[in-house]
């Protein structure tokens, strides 16, 4: 019996030895493109002023590195900073912000809806089509065309 025990202990101890050298796997990431339903051939665009909204193709800062994080979500990173949501008070407006590794106001995904969930409170992402500069806000999912994304290989 001691044999038998002492057999399990030894293979858990290995198990527990090569998942402590083998350490986290990496993140998968990819070039994205983001476009949104209501604004045609428009793409997610990082301002100069770390605001979003949507631009004609061909601009700079329109290609995000998707990082997938978990549970589905992923961070979308410009540079140094990532796209950025928070709640619907004060200034609810999507922005781009120094990355901060775990940070759910920075982990972004793609429900069956085609809406842009953020993990921090459960918003989406909508285009403001009101105002001409076509920014991008945090708001209730209402499934409107305005809350609709399209994620694509850039």
């Amino acid at each position: 019996m001691n044999t038998v025990l002492r057999r399990i202990a030894l293979t858990f101890a290995g198990l527990a030895l090569v998942l402590t050298f083998a350490g986290p796997a990496n993140a998968a990431t990819s070039p994205v493109k983001i476009r949104n339903a209501a604004t045609g051939t428009k793409l997610l665009t990082k301002d100069p002023s770390s605001l979003v909204s949507m631009k004609n193709p061909g601009l700079p800062y329109q290609i995000w590195t998707k990082t997938d994080t978990n549970g589905g979500y992923a961070t979308y990173q410009q540079g140094s900073g990532c796209l950025t949501g928070r709640g619907l008070q004060g200034f609810p407006v999507v922005t781009v912000e120094t990355c901060i590794p775990g940070a759910t106001k920075q982990q972004w995904r793609r429900g069956v809806s085609g809406d842009f969930q953020l993990r921090l409170n459960g918003l989406v992402a909508e285009v403001n089509t009101a105002s001409a500069a076509l920014g991008v806000r945090m708001a209730f999912f209402q499934g409107k065309p305005n809350q609709k994304w399209t994620i694509l290989p850039a």
